[in-house]
Formats: C-alpha cells, structure tokens, sequence
C-alpha cells in the first residue's frame, strides 16, 4: 500500500467518523491499519489531530511529508458531480467521468475498510516475519494472528501472558523476568506469577538512564485474591513514589478487563521521564494483570503505550 492509496482510505474513514455512523475506537484501529513504510524504514501514518502525515523518529511522532509524496491535483470542474477528494480507482474498477470515481454507496465504502484491514495485517504479518521470530500466535481454531503494522505479538514461554509491542522494542525477556527497578512481584504472589519484558534497550531500563522505554507485565492470580487494583498501581515494582510525581488514579476499561491505571510524571525530575502502571483483573477476577510502560516518552500521548494496553491478553487457566 503506497501512501496514495493509504491517503484515499484514510478520507473514507475519516468521512464515516465525521459522519457518526463509526465511532472513535474503530475510527483508531482501522486509521493504525494504514501506517506506510518508506525506504528508510520510517513509518507514517495519518493524524486524526489535522489529517496531516507524521513519521515515528525512534522516540515521538513527528509531522512531515513522506517522500516523493505529491497530493493529488484535482481535475477541472465539468457539469458532473465528481470525488476529488481521492486518487483513481484501481485499474477495472468503475470511474466517473474525467476517469474519477464516483461517490460511494455505503456498501462500498465498508468494501474497501474491510480491504484496508486485510492489506494491513498481510504487511504486518510480512514484517514481523522478518523482524521477530515471536510475530505470530495461533488463535483457537488454529488460525495464526497477525500483529499490527510496527507491532511484534509476544509471549511468556507458557504462551500464558501476552501483548503486541513496537519492532523497535528488540530486547525482550519472555521467561521469568523479576527483579527489575527495585523488586519484584514473587514476595507478593508466590511462584505464581508469571512475566514478559520488551524494552528497546535492557541496560538502559534497568539503570533508568536516558532513552529508556518498554514494557513489564506480569499476571497472577494470587494478586488478584490478595489485592485491589487501586493498591497494585503503586505495589511493589508498581511504586514509583519515591522518585515520581503521581497523577490522578484512572479507571481502565477493556473487556474482559477492568482496574484501574497511575501515571507517574516527572520521574528523577526529568520531565521527559515517565511511566504509567497498570492493574487490570479479568472478568470474575480469575487472575489479574500488572503492567508498568514508559520511559522516555509521554504515555498518554504516544500511541505506542495505547497500542500496548489494547493488546495485552492473558489465559488465567495458564497460571498454576
């Protein structure tokens, strides 16, 4: 998918959300879908801000025009109605006259989403191919699913506890991953407890230095018989007290999960030194899940850190 392409669909996306008949979580996961990469490596994608093309640098979004992009020239006006907004249809397909296409009926519109979506997880699933051995998982029925563009899909080793993180995250720790930033989670759940880590670098996470980010999670189901989410966003490894700044506790909601999510600003006095923690119990409480993501960045604007809470899953029969 060339960014022309990504260009026309994302308007069609944006024009249903305008329109209310898409909401703001489906306009998000389908706009993720039609991220491009360039030769560089860089990936783009569309911002819901100002529809304008940002580039991820390594550390943040930044706004720019991908290259040999060109916006495209609208013909000259006829008699006829004509789209403007997009490029050409494919080649077959039906055009308007000027060899424009026609407006959409709805049922096409929904047509080329479900495209978008395909063509996106076919180039996600190709990357991670590439990039990370752990790329994909096998769903129920014995189909594999495939990552998200940018995205590696993880795994503890007992294929219990797992989460979509960035590619660029490359260091990761899929078997007990405790002891990390001052403790652990074994002196509050036992043996039962069990963790993945994906950090971009492991040396810097660990000191806490400069250009630091990633992810450590773990579920338990001790935890969840122990403690309340409120007390788990600042327990043990979760506490960050004693070096950050604590914002107003957030309920979190994403079924089967609910809890409850800290963020922890200013850590060391670096304003650029973040971390959200994370405590999110299944539905009947079964098990629950304790995460900690950030480092230099700003999680609630980077969509990475969003990326890494809409993905994590966790199978509470896994945990013994």
């Amino acid at each position: 998918m060339d960014f022309q392409e990504a260009e026309r669909r994302y308007a069609e996306l944006k024009h249903q959300f305008e329109a209310g008949t898409m909401g703001a979580a489906e306009f998000n996961a389908q706009r993720q879908q039609l991220m491009v990469q360039d030769d560089e490596g860089h990936w783009w994608a569309k911002s819901p801000d100002n529809d304008e093309w940002n580039y991820y640098d390594g550390s943040a979004w930044v706004s720019g025009t991908p290259p040999g992009y060109q916006e495209e020239v609208p013909s000259e006006p006829t008699n006829s109605p004509v789209q403007t907004l997009s490029p050409p249809r494919p080649k077959g397909a039906e055009n308007g006259e000027n060899g424009r296409r026609k407006a959409p009926s709805w049922m096409l519109v929904a047509g080329l989403i479900g495209m978008a979506v395909l063509a996106g997880i076919v180039i996600g699933a190709t990357m991670d191919r590439e990039e990370s051995k752990p790329g994909t998982s096998a769903t129920g029925d014995g189909k594999e699913s495939k990552p998200a563009p940018g995205y590696s899909l993880i795994k503890d080793d007992s294929g219990t506890l797992s989460v979509e993180v960035p590619t660029e995250w490359r260091e990761r720790i899929t078997s007990k991953s405790e002891g990390e930033k001052g403790g652990d989670w074994a002196s509050y759940s036992g043996e039962d407890a069990i963790s993945l880590k994906a950090v971009n670098d492991l040396n810097s996470w660990r000191t806490g230095t400069r250009g630091q980010e990633g992810v450590y999670m773990a579920a338990s189901k001790r935890l969840a018989q122990s403690y309340t989410e409120d007390e788990l966003i600042t327990l043990g490894p979760n506490n960050y007290s004693s070096s950050c700044e604590a914002d107003t506790p957030e309920d979190f909601n994403r079924p089967p999960y609910s809890g409850r999510m800290q963020l922890w600003e200013n850590c060391g006095g670096d304003s650029d030194y973040n971390t959200l923690t994370l405590a999110a119990a299944s539905e009947g409480r079964e098990c629950v899940v304790v995460l900690q993501t950030g480092g230099y960045l700003q999680p609630k604007e980077d969509e990475r850190i969003q990326h890494v809470l809409d993905t994590f899953e966790v199978d509470c029969g896994g945990i013994l």
